[in-house]
């Protein structure tokens, strides 16, 4: 691995780390129009690309998470989950290479937002799981 890589990386996770410990502190507030708390959550649903954006379509809520990343045993698991009715409109998703993803069902991992009535996931994990989204 490239130092530039690793740097860039750091920076990226560094980021990150700070932004939810910074939303987790009680009193924080996101955005004037965050309807809930933001919390980095683990959501499965059908990868579908919009005009300018992308969505995740028939989503679960999201599990609560901790981590960033993902295992091999979330993997699995998301794999087995039924799918919900959900739509989440996926933020910085473009930096995972999604596009030949769109209609197949995926695990993402990021912080949920619900501005305004309107559910966001900015994306911090991307994992294809099926090329059927059922």
């Amino acid at each position: 691995m490239s130092r530039k890589w690793l740097n860039i990386s750091t920076l990226f996770w560094g980021a990150v780390l700070v932004l939810v410990l910074a939303l987790s502190v009680p009193g924080a507030s996101g955005h004037a129009g965050q309807d809930d708390p933001i919390e980095l959550r683990t959501v499965v649903g059908c990868l579908a690309s919009d005009t300018d954006s992308w969505t995740l379509d028939r989503a679960t809520e999201g599990e609560p998470t901790d981590r960033a990343f993902t295992s091999e045993d979330e993997i699995e698991g998301s794999r087995q989950r039924a799918l919900g009715s959900l739509t989440y409109r996926l933020l910085g998703v473009g930096e995972f290479g999604v596009d030949a993803h769109d209609g197949h069902k995926v695990q993402v991992k990021g912080l949920r937002l619900n501005i305004d009535g309107e559910l966001r996931l900015n994306v911090t994990s991307f994992q294809h799981l099926s090329p059927d989204c059922q």
